[in-house]
């Protein structure tokens, strides 16, 4: 006789959208079915709009590591370019359809 496969009773869940221009998630508690959560964390540009979604970009740095992603590394990346100071980063926007497109990833970022 087969054994059953095990019960999984799970106590968190994520939603990711990763998408084309903007991304965001959101997660659900067990103990608290009633309430989904959105992250309400993402500062925009200037630091004066808070948004439930940031835009799908990220910043490399000239090790070829991830720095940072959405607002933050548009910002990071604007103050780079003001300093005259971009040299070696690498600035991805707007990259999901590639990454879809692709059969090989050039580098992973890690």
């Amino acid at each position: 006789m087969a054994e059953s496969a095990p019960t999984v009773e799970y106590v968190v869940v994520a939603a990711i959208d990763f998408g084309t221009t903007y991304s965001g998630y959101a997660t659900w508690l067990r103990d608290d079915p009633i309430k989904i959560r959105v992250n309400k964390g993402w500062i925009a540009g200037s630091k004066q709009l808070i948004s439930f979604k940031t835009p799908t970009c990220v910043l490399v740095n000239p090790q070829q590591k991830f720095d940072s992603f959405g607002y933050e590394a548009e910002n990071k990346y604007a103050d780079l370019l003001e300093d005259e100071e971009e040299q070696g980063w690498m600035f991805f926007r707007r990259f999901k359809m590639f990454l879809h497109n692709s059969k090989v990833l050039v580098f992973a970022l890690m």
